[in-house]
């Protein structure tokens, strides 16, 4: 385990598949693993088998191999864990963001949903998830616009779920089933770009551990 927790960001549109796919392959990777919500929607927490005795905004939730709590501080856990994923939402100016790696911005093509998190004030490295088809010419466009915002977008990766996909996002808040067994090809590549180039994992290691979670194991 790291001496402290390495913390990462989501902000944007609805991640919680992104954020629980990157939590198990982690995990297959020997990491200690920490996930919090502290969105607007709660998404997250809707994905989480929570006993009926434990509230997570006092108690540590284990999840499949996972540790979740909602609205906490990350000082509290930073030698606890390799990896601290927040989900943040919307929230842009969460006094938590400068406390982060990294971000991952995630985003549609919806203006009103590149407007939100075009407020965002980080000086760090900022990875853009684009969930949705998008032509050359409209990237470029965005990245502009981020640029002009201050925001300093490190490497972009655009995802477009088939319905597989979204019908596992589904599953997952109704079911609390982390499966691995039915992603499109687009999001396994992803899930393996992410590990790979913002994780800095060896292509190997990740392909063992998205086969591991596969596995369900």
């Amino acid at each position: 385990m790291s001496i402290k927790a390495n913390v990462i960001g989501f902000l944007g549109i609805e991640t919680y598949d992104i954020i629980l796919y990157l939590s198990k392959m982690l995990y297959h990777l020997n990491k200690k693993v920490l996930i919090i919500d502290d969105s607007d929607t709660e998404a997250l927490t809707y994905c989480i088998s929570i006993p009926a005795t434990m509230n997570p905004k006092i108690n540590r939730i284990n999840f499949c191999n996972i540790d979740f709590i909602k609205e906490k501080s990350v000082s509290g856990y930073l030698k606890d864990y390799d990896y601290i994923l927040i989900d943040f939402g919307f929230k842009t100016n969460h006094k938590e963001i400068q406390n982060c790696s990294y971000i991952y911005l995630v985003t549609d093509k919806q203006q009103h949903n590149l407007a939100r998190i075009q407020n965002l004030k980080y000086s760090q490295e900022v990875y853009l998830i684009i969930k949705d088809r998008i032509k050359d010419k409209n990237i470029v466009y965005l990245l502009e616009t981020m640029k002009a915002k201050g925001i300093n977008i490190k490497q972009y990766y655009c995802l477009y779920y088939d319905d597989l996909d979204k019908e596992n996002m589904i599953a997952i808040q109704y079911r609390n089933d982390i499966s691995f067994k039915h992603q499109s090809g687009q999001l396994k590549d992803l899930l393996n770009e992410l590990i790979i180039e913002t994780f800095n994992f060896s292509k190997i290691e990740a392909g063992q551990a998205y086969k591991k979670a596969k596995r369900g194991a």
